[in-house]
């Protein structure tokens, strides 16, 4: 069953992550996707076409961003600022001032505070050799569970602390009768320390932790990503061609999509494409208008502007003459060349659209990433329970 990921909006291989970032979103497709949905992970092909190279350009290195000349590269003294952001939204999300996971285990079960866990773990990992460890701990919690859905110590009152939370969760996965082999050789204690200490400040850190420093680092960045999402869409609009002649960007992923598609065999011959963002729109536009006949057994766009495309008749398939007569009931027909259509969004993701009001054949999912504004567009793929939920509906 070949996966392919189609990228979005503000990715460049020159930027710092963005190895790292592919790394992740590839351990996680093949352990958390492809291996629990019954598929040989050995022999599932996942493949990633990079447009972002003929995305856009900035003439003068971004110099019209308020604040002087182009982006640089986040100094050390920073760093805990960005931190302290993401774990101010964390605390907004959750409506109160400290998250803890015992609390959460009662209010919400534990299988949502198992879930912070790892998430925590993943978007604190610094290094792509972690991502492996992180999959394996996190498939080892969802065995232990399965047996153990509300363990006495989760739930005992006064709660644990975060750190000793994660201790607990940890003594418990180790000793589970179906634990993995691989998690005693992944020197676990050691990365997960920083996870301990994000979950202990996302515990203690008081409300107004937020400083200024923090907040100019979030307008520069908000701004910065905005301009590069406005520039990336007006490229592929005024660069993506004609169905005779495909643009660049066009040309990149429908080549990746047809290799994809090549590579189906007899017992494997599921095509799962992932657009996220302005890659679901690319994706979509491929297969109404550059490539109807490529066929395409699962779509799946996440944090997405399909609908909002549609809305401002944006795609290069033309709908029929007077669509929508009735624009709160008539909708588009579901595309023939694709058997079944997931489009994922958050509200906190201010760039992710639904589809099921325009579309026939398209099922809208709502996911919290637990992220704020900043980093909501981006957060999905950086969480393993977004991978958990995804193969649920997926099997379903």
């Amino acid at each position: 069953m070949p996966i392919v990921f189609v990228h979005g909006v503000n990715n460049r291989k020159e930027d710092a992550g963005f190895l790292d970032d592919q790394a992740r979103k590839q351990e996680y497709l093949k352990t958390l996707l492809a291996g629990p949905l019954g598929l040989d992970v050995e022999k599932t092909a996942i493949s990633f076409p990079y447009w972002g190279g003929d995305g856009v350009k900035f003439l003068w290195n971004q110099a019209s961003l308020p604040g002087g000349g182009g982006v640089e590269a986040l100094a050390v003294g920073q760093a805990n600022a960005e931190i302290d952001l993401r774990l101010q939204e964390a605390r907004e999300q959750a409506g109160t001032d400290m998250v803890n996971l015992g609390d959460l285990s009662r209010a919400k079960g534990f299988a949502e505070a198992v879930d912070l866990v790892w998430d925590t773990a993943s978007a604190t990992s610094n290094s792509s050799q972690n991502v492996e460890r992180i999959a394996a701990a996190y498939e080892a919690s969802q065995r232990y569970l399965q047996s153990n859905p509300a363990p006495a110590w989760a739930m005992k009152t006064p709660p644990l602390s975060n750190a000793e939370f994660v201790d607990e969760l940890m003594k418990g996965i180790k000793a589970h009768p179906d634990g993995d082999p691989k998690l005693e050789t992944l020197s676990l204690s050691v990365w997960l320390q920083s996870t301990r200490e994000a979950l202990a400040r996302l515990g203690s850190a008081p409300g107004d932790a937020i400083t200024a420093a923090t907040l100019s680092l979030a307008r520069k960045s908000l701004h910065t990503k905005a301009s590069r999402f406005l520039g990336d869409v007006f490229v592929y609009l005024r660069n993506r061609g004609t169905a005779a002649v495909p643009g660049p960007i066009v040309n990149e992923v429908l080549g990746a999509l047809r290799t994809a598609e090549a590579a189906k065999k007899s017992g494997d011959d599921k095509l799962i494409i992932i657009g996220h963002s302005l890659g679901g729109v690319i994706v979509y536009d491929i297969l109404t208008y550059f490539a109807p006949d490529l066929k395409v057994d699962y779509l799946v766009t996440v944090g997405s502007q399909v609908g909002l495309f549609e809305e401002m008749s944006l795609f290069g398939r033309v709908l029929p003459a007077g669509m929508p007569t009735e624009p709160k009931k008539d909708r588009i027909s579901p595309n023939p060349n694709v058997a079944v259509w997931l489009n994922v969004f958050d509200t906190n993701d201010v760039f992710s659209f639904c589809a099921e009001g325009i579309y026939q054949g398209v099922q809208d999912f709502q996911y919290d990433t637990g992220y704020g504004m900043l980093e909501a567009h981006g957060g999905y793929f950086a969480r393993p329970s977004f991978y958990k939920r995804l193969r649920m509906r997926l099997a379903q």
